[in-house]
Parts: structure tokens; sequence; C-alpha cells
């Protein structure tokens, strides 16, 4: 927690030491810690089984720790710097920097309390709404002429997003919407005894139960601080009832920790060097915290943890050691011996047919569809109009949908083995050759075309004479280039039964022939790069 404040802290006193603009820092940490008190997870409030707990934020957790309002009036300030005298501004962030440094750590360090969970009903509908109007009007905004059309629509599509999640239909669909913000409110005192006296009257059957699994008796309660260890009842649990644990913490405490350091850090710079302010800081500032609002919950999503790597270091290390030195062949294995260097030769020449045929079958179907999604070539009349878009449509229709999920519906259809992946990456190549070639047609000379055009040639003459010539290098450079990456995709197919060395290395792995799949991977790595360098000079003599 301190560390991440003072890493905070510190990097903005370097950015401002090379006179980087403190007053960007101070907007976007002002604009981030106000949208981590509403919306980043900060502390867990378990009920009775796991799937009970959840993580209020700083506004949640307001109703039971009032002073943490005033982490949203720190966040505030940090925004206001951006009108208020840049002395005035950057002492007043670093002093509400510093406010929410304390009140963070405080809440933290208090003891387990009883709440009770208030649902918030329709805000999460709501928020929804905004984002999806919000998005389409941003879309358009940049346009005069498309501003009001995509503001109307905008709000159209808010509303009637907000209207589908609060009816019984979206309720049903997303039931986890339903009431999924809640504020933890405090449990009186009569409430809590009643708590303590439902958990005690229960111990009995629930001591019985552990005793027939093995498990230690639980002993009875004198208060609700003593649920510190043990779990909520579950009538109280099932009525909102849950206990919040401050050791249990959540990335929002690191998320605010970083952002008061920025806070602390910027403003004291900004008072002591008032002049390390730049124009667009109002901007900068809302960028610098749509970064951090997107990394932080993502990395905590991932489960990101350099511990879990250092726990997970042994094993790196035994499989290493099970895997040198390779084993190549062993002739006296069984009754006909095992040959790992000859079944990876084969398999690696499986891997590389499936990406040449997949990449050319790719190729040969988006030659012509590239011409239809030229937008240059297609803006003659309604009708090719409306072929243009219906082929961009399919183009980014096909490439939304990646090779292995195709791959696994193959698999599905035809079976195990090379075919499924060929299949798999000749229609995903269609679509990614298919856009790389339309948008090298959309970036020719207009020149010949015109000078055709001028003496009567017909279409296909223009597209023979005046296009293909000045395309062909491009179509034959993007090709080798898709190559690059169907050899690389082919591998990972194989993973899931559509043939290949990814197959071999799978198969190797699950047995534990460490010694074997390390030849596959020492040859993927040969192949790889001599793939690449040769398509890397084909490409440099062609283009």
């Amino acid at each position: 927690m301190w560390v991440a404040f003072a890493l905070g802290g510190v990097a903005s006193v370097l950015v401002g030491l090379a006179n980087g603009s403190m007053r960007r820092l101070v907007i976007g940490g002002g604009v981030g810690l106000a949208a981590a008190y509403f919306a980043f997870p900060l502390l867990a409030a378990d009920g009775f089984v796991s799937r009970d707990t959840v993580s209020p934020t700083l506004f949640g957790l307001t109703p039971i720790h009032p002073a943490l309002a005033l982490v949203l009036v720190a966040a505030l300030l940090g925004i206001a710097a951006a009108g208020l005298p840049r002395r005035i501004g950057g002492s007043l962030a670093a002093l509400g920097a510093l406010t929410t440094a304390g009140l963070v750590w405080s809440a933290q360090a208090r003891t387990p309390q009883l709440v009770h969970l208030q649902p918030l009903p329709g805000l999460m509908e709501a928020l929804t709404g905004v984002a999806v109007a919000g998005s389409l009007t941003l879309l358009g905004w940049g346009s005069r002429r498309l501003r009001i059309p995509l503001l109307v629509v905008g709000i159209a599509a808010g509303a009637l997003t907000f209207g589908f999640l609060v009816s019984p239909a979206g309720h049903g669909l997303f039931p986890n919407a339903d009431g999924y913000y809640r504020l933890a409110l405090p449990v009186d005192r009569a409430t809590q005894k009643d708590i303590v006296a439902e958990y005690n009257a229960n111990l009995d059957t629930i001591n019985a139960q552990r005793k027939r699994i093995g498990l230690h008796a639980l002993p009875a309660i004198a208060s609700t601080a003593d649920l510190d260890t043990q779990r909520v009842p579950e009538a109280a649990a099932k009525r909102g009832y849950r206990v919040v644990r401050p050791a249990e913490s959540h990335y929002g405490v690191w998320v605010a920790m970083l952002l008061a350091g920025v806070l602390l850090g910027s403003g004291a710079m900004l008072a002591w060097r008032p002049r390390l302010h730049e124009t667009g800081d109002v901007a900068g500032g809302i960028l610098y915290a749509a970064v951090v609002l997107s990394l932080a919950p993502a990395f905590a999503s991932t489960e990101f943890s350099f511990g879990k790597l250092a726990e997970g270091w042994p094993f790196l290390m035994k499989f290493l050691d099970r895997a040198w030195p390779p084993l190549w062949a062993d002739p006296s294995y069984g009754q006909f011996g095992i040959f790992p260097l000859q079944e990876v030769a084969s398999q690696m020449l499986i891997t590389l047919e499936i990406a040449l045929v997949g990449t050319f079958l790719g190729a040969i179907f988006a030659v012509p569809l590239s011409f239809l999604a030229a937008r240059n070539l297609t803006q003659g009349n309604p009708l090719m109009r409306l072929v243009f878009a219906l082929t961009r449509g399919f183009f980014n229709l096909d490439r939304g949908v990646d090779t292995l999920i195709l791959a696994l519906i193959f698999v599905a259809a035809v079976g195990l083995g090379p075919f499924a992946g060929v299949l798999a990456m000749a229609i995903h190549s269609i679509a990614d050759l298919g856009k790389l070639y339309s948008e090298s047609i959309e970036n020719v000379d207009r020149g010949p075309i015109e000078a055709l055009e001028a003496v009567g040639a017909s279409g296909s003459n223009v597209v023979r004479w005046s296009i293909l010539p000045q395309v062909s290098p491009l179509f034959l450079g993007w090709t080798l280039y898709r190559f690059e990456i169907n050899f690389r995709v082919s591998i990972v197919l194989g993973l899931v039964g559509a043939g290949g060395i990814g197959f071999f290395i799978q198969d190797k792995m699950s047995s534990g022939r460490y010694d074997q799949m390390i030849i596959a991977i020492l040859a993927i790595v040969i192949v790889v790069n001599i793939i690449d360098f040769a398509s890397s000079w084909l490409r440099s003599r062609l283009v």
C-alpha cells in the first residue's frame, strides 16, 4: 500500500524535475481518484459462503466511515487545480493527497465490522445506458454533419439500453446487474445482538456437520466482533448482512494510494514551480486517468502477481532440468523404439503445409473480394456502394472470429487433423488479406486510371493495366506477411487437435515427456527465424 503511494510520489517528482507538466498530473490524479472513489473495490465484505462476498468501494463504505467522503473532496481539489492559481491549486492537491492516504490507511487498519448492504437499484443500468449514449455521441463529435444525428441516436440508444436492463427481460439475462452497486450501512446494537443469538442457536447443527467431515468445533461468540474469524449466519446473510474485513483488501487500495502519491508529488512540485504547466493539461490529465483506470482492473482481473511467478519458479527449473538434454532418439525403447526428432520433422512439415494451403486459399478468395471492398472502385452507383458495405461487413465479421475458435468448430465438424486447421486458417485469412488488399487498392495512383478511362477503356482493362501493376507487389508482400502469421497460428491450432507440431507438443506435455517436447520448441524457433528472414528478404525485393 505505502509502496504504491511512494511510487506515485517519486514518479511525479521525477517528471517535474524533467520539466513535465505538473498541472496535468494533478488533474489526472484528481480525475482518477474521483473515479476510483465510486468504482474500485476497497475491502471485502463476507457473508455465509464465498459467493456472498462483495467488495464495497470507498463510496460504498462512506456510510460506516463518513470521513471517507474527504477522499472525494481531495479528488475534486485536484480537478479544480485547472482553474485555481497554480501555487494554491498545487498546495490544496498535496493536502488532499495526504488526507486521502491517511483515510485509506485508517479504513484498512480498522477492526472487522458488521454491516447491512443496501442495494442502489438502477444505478448500473443507468451507467450502462450513459456509456452507450456517450460512445455513440463521441463517434460523430468531430464531424459537424454527424454531431447532432449521432447525439440523438446516442441518447435514444442509451435510453433503450437502460429501459431494457431494468425490465424483467433484462434482469433475466443479466441478473447480477439488479442491485449490483451496494452501500454498507451501520447495524444498530439490537440487530447485532439478534445476529449473535442467531449464530449461537445454529452452532450445534453447524458443529455436528463439521464433526462429520473431520473439522474442529466452532466456539460460541459473545459479540459481532467475534465474527472476525467466523461466517455470518445463513439467514442473516440472505437478509443482506455482511462482515467487512479490512485485512482482505482489494486493488482499490493500491490504486487510491498510487493516485494519492501522484497528487502529493505533482501538487507539491506545482506549488514549488508554478511554471510547470502546458496547454491541453485538462485533456492530457483525463487521458492519464483513463489509462490508469483501464489498467488497474485489467491487472486485477488477470490476477497478475510476481508472487505467483516466484512460487512457480521451482517448477520452471524442474521443467528445464527434465527437458535437457533432448531425447533425439531411443531405438532400444520398447519393441520399435522412439524417434522424436523424426516425428518433429514430420509434424513441422505438416504445420508448414497447413499454413501454406491456408494462406493460398485465403489469397485466392481475398483478391476478387478486395476489389469489391475498395472504396475508390465502388462509389459509382448505389448498388456498388451496397456491395462495398456488405463486403466490408463480411471482412469485419470474419476477422472478429479468431482462428482458434474456427479450428474448434471445424474439429467438431470434420474431425481431428490438419484439414480442420486449413479450413480455419483459410477462412480467417480471407478477411485479413482482403482488408489489406483493399487498402492497397484505395491508395493507388489515380493518374493511370483516369488516363485509361479518358480513352474509353473498359473496367476490366482499367483493372488489368492500371491497378494490378501497382498493387501486385503489395499483394505479394502482404501474402508473405500473412504466411508468417499463419505459420505461428498453425502451431497453436495443433493444440486443439488441428494437426501439426502443436499436437505433438500437447501430447508430450500432457505425458510429461519434456525431453521430447523441447525438440519441437527448438525446431519452431529455428523455422520461425528462417521464414522471417526469407520473407523479409523477398518483401524487400518485391515492394
